[in-house]
């Protein structure tokens, strides 16, 4: 075994594998799986890695499987990272990758701060460190938000539109991200490098649900709500169990969060696709799965 990966089972791991296993016998290729899995599995399977089972919370499964010979990429939650961090460190692995996110440039994600400390931690680790902060991933049935985003546009009549909708935003869709992921991996200009991998250019929150609605052929009305009646409307539903809209969600829609990937197109060869050809993949699968 050559390369052990976390993460493996999420939209972005399977997509990960699918693209190592075009140029990297699978063999070689070990991944992490919990007991629990149940999603992406049977994908992990069919390509022939060979699968762990563990946890990144438990880095007691690491001392099992890893040397300091081996490659670690961990493409679970970021916020756990100084937890998998530590546990290679102690094994003495020498060369690391990890999927972190653009969310690090937010000034409401819950979990900026975390993201910040784990990214300096990853830099002053010692290891041979690549970082890779994909945007809003999207491209596969399971990510949590243009799926639902098409479902509701694809239901209803009128879309509630928080503010203007003039920030900006730049999703990545999830093959252009593993392109870019197993670039970096096998390309020695990536070693105590961070990379931005995002869609291939900015596009505005009320465009992008106007693509969508293009996409779908359907009729809907932009419903523009002010934004401190929809801050108000997130308080006050904050006290109702399950409810589907956080103030931080309100003002996250408010923050442009576009990205400069120049560094990545020239060092990695990165070429993502333009988001109106990725969003119609991503309707066409869900169609095709009946989902819409």
């Amino acid at each position: 075994m050559k390369y052990f990966i976390t993460g493996c089972t999420s939209g972005t791991g399977n997509a990960v594998i699918k693209e190592m296993i075009k140029t990297i016998d699978p063999a070689q290729i070990g991944c992490l799986v919990r007991a629990t899995s149940r999603e992406g599995i049977s994908f992990l399977k069919e390509s022939g890695v060979v699968i762990f089972e563990g946890d990144v919370l438990n880095p007691d499964t690491y001392k099992k499987v890893l040397n300091k010979d081996i490659t670690y990429i961990d493409i679970t939650h970021p916020k756990h990272y100084h937890i998998s961090l530590e546990a290679i460190k102690k094994i003495g692995i020498e060369r690391a990758f990890f999927v972190t996110t653009t969310g690090i440039f937010s000034s409401y994600n819950q979990f900026s701060e975390i993201y910040k400390i784990n990214e300096e931690k990853i830099k002053n680790s010692g290891i041979t460190y690549t970082i890779l902060r994909p945007s809003m991933i999207y491209g596969h049935l399971r990510d949590r938000n243009m799926s639902r985003l098409i479902r509701f546009l694809n239901s209803y009549p009128i879309f509630p539109l928080f503010g203007e909708g003039k920030s900006l935003m730049q999703p990545v869709f999830v093959d252009d991200l593993a392109s870019g992921i197993v670039s970096a991996i096998i390309s020695s200009k990536s070693e105590n490098q961070a990379y931005n991998i995002c869609g291939l250019r900015e596009i505005s929150y009320r465009n992008l649900i106007l693509t969508i609605v293009e996409i779908l052929e359907k009729n809907v009305h932009l419903l523009n709500i002010p934004l401190g009646l929809a801050k108000l409307g997130a308080e006050v539903g904050s006290l109702i169990p399950r409810f589907p809209i956080t103030v931080e969600q309100v003002l996250r829609l408010q923050e442009n969060k576009a990205f400069d990937i120049s560094k990545a197109q020239i060092e990695l060869n990165y070429i993502p696709r333009e988001f109106n050809a990725g969003i119609a993949i991503e309707v066409e699968l869900m169609r095709n799965q009946g989902l819409i």
